[in-house]
C-alpha cells in the first residue's frame, strides 16, 4: 500500500470514529452507530494488504 493511501485510510478511520464519539456525546445511539458498515468496508478493503510474513524476521 502507498504512503499516500495510507494516510487517507487514517484520516477517514479518524473522521469516523470521531463522528461516532460526538453522536455518542450527543446522546445518539442510532447515528454513532450508522458508522459501522464504513469501518467494516474498510477493513474488508485493507486485509488483503496484510503481508503473510513472520514478524519476527526482518527484511
Amino acid at each position: 500500500m502507498s504512503k499516500s493511501a495510507a494516510i487517507l485510510l487514517i484520516c477517514f478511520t479518524a473522521t469516523i470514529l470521531g463522528f461516532s464519539t460526538w453522536q455518542l456525546f450527543l446522546g445518539k445511539l442510532e447515528a454513532a452507530f450508522s458508522a459501522l458498515p464504513f469501518l467494516v468496508i474498510l477493513y474488508l478493503f485493507v486485509a488483503p494488504w496484510k503481508k503473510q510474513t513472520p514478524r519476527n524476521q526482518q527484511p
